[in-house]
């Protein structure tokens, strides 16, 4: 199982990297009994109820892009590369499509070598997949087109190009089993508790992480 610690160095590659995906604690429930996340047109397609944290209109935009893997930018399940993101950030702010703030928010890691074992589908991006000059790789080999100086940043400011890259994504195709997610990172004890007491057990292992959020 990879170290949830962050590698050391900027720009350094990591010889596993970690991939986070962010979702509410109340949705928690819902993937364990499908034993899977699935993507959005998946979820949409089985018409499950969710708390949806993101931004509605990018979810409906990235359902018809295509993406040189074969379907849509919907179809695959995302991930970033760091925890503490870009768009975690909207979430603490709030949003059109959201208002709930950051608190009950939980990260679900895997790693690329568990995510590339599953024999499923999946790719990785350069920046943010739903830009349309984001550009997509499928071989390991290429993991040094991701921007590792910006990943361990803990502030990434005004600079567009800065915030797109630190928003590269790991896809995978269709959904992503339950029993990869390697660990839950969540923001304080009470949410550590809950997430617990859902999970039913001591896997994945419940990590408190206040410092991948944004108002610690």
């Amino acid at each position: 199982m990879a170290s949830y610690k962050l590698w050391a160095l900027p720009g350094a590659i990591p010889s596993n990297p970690l991939i986070y995906h962010i979702t509410h604690v109340e949705n928690l429930a819902s993937i364990i009994a499908h034993g899977c996340l699935w993507s959005d047109s998946e979820r949409i397609a089985k018409n499950l109820l969710t708390t949806n944290i993101g931004y509605s209109h990018i979810k409906e935009r990235r359902l018809k892009r295509t993406v040189k893997m074969g379907g849509n930018l919907g179809d695959y399940v995302p991930f970033n590369f760091c925890p503490r993101s870009v768009m975690l950030f909207v979430v603490s702010k709030g949003h059109s499509d959201y208002v709930g703030g950051e608190d009950g928010i939980v990260h679900l890691v895997s790693s690329v070598n568990t995510a590339t074992a599953l024999g499923k589908r999946w790719a990785f991006t350069d920046r943010h997949a739903d830009l349309c000059y984001a550009l997509y790789f499928t071989s390991r080999d290429e993991l040094h087109e991701v921007d590792w100086n910006v990943m361990p940043s803990r502030q990434w400011g005004g600079n567009d190009e800065v915030k797109a890259r630190r928003q590269a994504e790991f896809l995978v195709y269709g959904s992503f089993p339950w029993s990869a997610v390697e660990r839950i990172g969540v923001k304080s004890n009470a949410v550590a508790t809950k997430v617990r007491n859902i999970v039913n057990g001591d896997t994945p292992p419940v990590i408190v992480e206040s410092s991948w959020y944004y108002r610690c």
